[in-house]
């Protein structure tokens, strides 16, 4: 039978190791010298035991094994010839056997390390991060059930990572998957695992690469990531994530011009199909000589417009624009009550990069890559500088924990690009 196992009830690889314990991965270095002239000769690139389709099990206690190098047997049993690759291997001591294991070079190694470093930093530097711990899980595809598989010693085998298998930023993880590049049929194995065994089985291959031979890369992927999470919402080709606020469908006046999302006349504010609690927006914008125009968050459409509920980053040609002579107006605040940190802003025809960032109640605001406003909703501070503002007489202004984010139309020519939005989730 053809098709993925996924080991789960008594069939789940898992650990017992609590999940607040610190992982375990079995580092095996021989420095045991073989017979006088044992032969240097490849096993098999990938194996995969016939205990890893077996009911007797149950399998659990998954660990990382790493070896270098390993002795192949004759036919007596001893060791008689030497494969000098790295052996990469998920092992299941109940079972005392190697489930899975796979030959990698040094070279190989060491960007199969990159890959998984870079990738623990990308979720290291997500805001708002939930870190937990989890058993690590075995995922298998073969030919056939109950029977053991292994590839040819020349086999190239293709180790894959995937950087946010489930796509749930509240159960961070990591998956690496092999499989060989040719034939085999469906053959592969994919491991999934929290960010901790992750860093360790990292840090202990860039540590054993150099115990072995470089040789040639090629069997690891290396295609780049952006980091976990991130959704598009407007790729310069569809207003499909948009409409209208209190609209179905996105009004008249809003039109995509050279890849961006364009206000050309009166078309009213915009706001996203979907609604968000915490999250990370990132984008681009540009305004024409004295434009004017807001980024809105947690807006409701039970009011008549977007700022009785929205707290706003402002957007707008500080030089040409009246609202640029007073800071708590000019680009980049947080509209009429914290003005930004330092004059970063762009001329009027040139493209300004806004992040924005809500996590909890925590809110931080960068424009061009500068943190220009940072406050705290629902704070002594804040509620003060709404009483002494123009909000003090809208009743539901930033009092919603979620709601849409919202482009404005003030009037004027302004454009927005490359918008992504990171949903990190409910503060609940």
């Amino acid at each position: 039978m053809t098709g993925p196992v996924r080991f789960s009830g008594r069939r789940t690889m898992t650990s017992r190791a609590s999940a607040w314990l610190t992982p375990i991965l079995l580092i095996t270095a021989s420095c045991q010298q073989g017979p006088q002239g044992m032969q240097s000769k490849p096993g098999p690139s990938m194996t995969l035991a016939a205990d890893a389709w077996s009911e007797g099990g149950p399998h659990d206690d998954l660990q990382w094994i790493v070896t270098a190098p390993s002795y192949n047997s004759g036919a007596d049993g001893n060791a008689d010839s030497v494969d000098h690759r790295l052996t990469l291997a998920v092992q299941s001591p109940d079972a005392a056997t190697w489930l899975v294991a796979t030959r990698i070079s040094g070279r190989s190694a060491l960007e199969l390390s990159e890959r998984l470093r870079s990738t623990l930093t990308a979720w290291n530097e997500l805001a708002c991060l939930h870190e937990a711990g989890f058993p690590m899980a075995l995922e298998i595809t073969a030919p056939s059930d109950d029977a053991a598989h292994a590839t040819e010693a020349d086999a190239v085998v293709l180790w894959t990572v995937d950087p946010h298998p489930g796509g749930d930023l509240s159960r961070p993880s990591i998956s690496m998957t092999a499989r060989p590049l040719v034939g085999q049929g469906s053959l592969s194995a994919t491991v999934t695992m929290d960010l901790s065994d992750a860093a360790a089985l990292q840090r202990r291959l860039a540590r054993f690469a150099s115990t072995v031979p470089l040789g040639t890369s090629g069997s690891v992927d290396r295609s780049e990531w952006s980091g976990p999470g991130w959704t598009t919402l407007f790729d310069g080709t569809s207003m499909e994530h948009f409409r209208g606020f209190k609209q179905r469908d996105m009004p008249d006046g809003w039109e995509i011009v050279d890849g961006a999302l364009t206000l050309t006349g009166s078309g009213g504010d915009i706001v996203t199909r979907k609604q968000y609690d915490d999250f990370e927006l990132e984008l681009q914008w540009r305004v024409t000589e004295a434009g004017n125009s807001g980024i809105f968050y947690n807006v409701t459409e039970d009011c008549d417009h977007v700022w009785e509920t929205g707290p706003e980053m402002q957007v707008l040609d500080d030089e040409r624009h009246y609202d640029g002579k007073n800071e708590l107006t000019s680009a980049g605040a947080n509209y009429a009550l914290h003005a930004p940190v330092g004059d970063v802003v762009r001329p009027a025809g040139e493209w300004n990069t806004a992040r924005i960032l809500v996590c909890g109640n925590e809110v931080t605001y960068w424009l061009n890559g500068v943190e220009v406003v940072s406050y705290v909703l629902h704070s002594a501070d804040w509620k003060a500088l709404v009483a002494g503002s123009k909000f003090a007489s809208m009743p539901d202004y930033g009092q919603r924990s979620s709601g849409h984010i919202a482009l404005q139309d003030h009037g004027d020519v302004v454009s927005f690009r490359d918008i992504r939005i990171r949903d990190l989730g409910s503060r609940d």
